[in-house]
């Protein structure tokens, strides 16, 4: 007796495991359970459920590689899918993992040249908006009105604030600062004239 079986089985060319299980019955019909596996490392393949065919022998030998040969190139093509699916999750988290890695490095190697060049190099001070500046320098202006009147030349000089910082106030600056010099020289020597 020469059968194809195993030929129709060569034709769908697939490469992992056949189990099949064959139980008859009583009345001499059979039931068919098959089921393919690739080497997929995925546990999800566990839930697929074996194909199951039933019928008498005569029914099973005309149909049985008809209606199993498109169910089964799915469930090739699913296991395949997954197995490649999780092969490109194990690709993906190890450059993931290298590319935080060098970023870790590139980070640390950052932080130390910047904690070197503080060291060597004077940082710019950070940006003060227009209106923080102008708040600033009025601020200065009042305390310095509030030691003149209190005759305290020499500290309203301390708080002035400078032209460097506020270059279009220059001319102010500059009459003021005069003004605070001769104000401190001449009752310095008031007082040392008085203490005499």
């Amino acid at each position: 007796m020469t059968t194809n079986f195993f030929q129709n089985i060569a034709s769908l060319n697939l490469q992992g495991v056949w189990k099949l299980a064959i139980t008859t019955d009583d009345k001499g019909n059979f039931i068919v359970s098959q089921l393919f596996n690739t080497t997929c490392g995925d546990k999800a393949v566990n839930l697929i459920v074996p194909l199951t065919l039933s019928g008498t022998a005569e029914d099973l030998d005309e149909g049985f590689f008809d209606k199993v040969t498109e169910p089964t190139l799915k469930n090739a093509g699913l296991q395949t899918n997954m197995e490649a699916h999780l092969k490109s999750v194990e690709v993906a988290k190890a450059a993931s993992k290298l590319e935080q890695d060098k970023k870790n490095k590139e980070k640390t190697q950052t932080t130390a040249t910047a904690t070197k060049k503080t060291d060597d190099v004077e940082l710019p001070e950070p940006k003060i908006s227009k209106e923080d500046k102008k708040k600033a320098y009025d601020e200065a202006m009042e305390k310095v009105t509030e030691l003149i009147k209190k005759l305290k030349f020499s500290e309203a000089l301390t708080i002035l604030p400078t032209i460097e910082d506020h270059p279009n106030k220059e001319n102010e600056l500059k009459k003021k600062r005069q003004y605070l010099e001769q104000q401190a020289n001449l009752y310095e020597k008031a007082l040392i004239n008085f203490n005499a």
